[in-house]
């Protein structure tokens, strides 16, 4: 399978500024599990660090860029799309596996890096309807195919996902730089 995103720099948005990765202070229940999360996407990534600095009542977010090494020998699983199968697995990293239908769960948690859409807060809204039963009982397929149309219509930027201590070791730190905010427009 062919990866470009793997070839690509990677932006980490956050609120503080660090050049090594520590996968122990990284957050549970994350779309594709506990790690540490990029993109190909520096506007993205700058979008995420100024919202991750607003909650920290900060006027600064840093972004960290990387690029990876050398990817060879490591599990890798990439969504193309916002499909069903990505559905279940983020459902599933999230907590709530029960929904997941016919998702295979062995070997989850045994990816090295996941490539695929980031579930935004358009994305984290769609998921918490679809759980509340908003489009009909989770368990059924209609629910769900309703919640992956809805997703379709929004514009998914990529995340690029470091599950292992294997994986985080081929990335290179390149530098970091801050975004600001400017409160006087709030």
């Amino acid at each position: 399978m062919n990866f470009p995103e793997l070839n690509k720099q990677l932006y980490h948005g956050s609120n503080v500024s660090f050049s090594a990765i520590d996968l122990s202070k990284s957050t549970q229940k994350k779309d594709f599990g506990r790690g540490f999360y990029t993109t190909t996407d520096k506007k993205q990534a700058e979008k995420f660090a100024l919202l991750k600095a607003k909650r920290a009542h900060s006027n600064k977010g840093y972004i960290e860029v990387f690029s990876i090494n050398d990817f060879k020998n490591l599990l890798i699983k990439k969504f193309d799309f916002a499909d069903e199968e990505w559905f279940d697995f983020v459902l599933y990293n999230r907590g709530f596996g029960k929904f997941t239908g016919n998702l295979t769960t062995a070997g989850l948690n045994e990816f090295d890096i996941v490539i695929g859409p980031v579930a935004n807060d358009a994305v984290g809204l769609v998921l918490n309807q679809f759980i509340a039963g908003i489009f009909g009982d989770p368990v059924y397929t209609e629910a769900k195919a309703t919640a992956i149309r809805l997703l379709l219509t929004q514009k998914l930027h990529n995340q690029v996902f470091f599950g292992s201590e294997k994986a985080v070791s081929r990335l290179s730190f390149l530098e970091v730089y801050d975004v600001c905010i400017d409160w006087t427009g709030y």
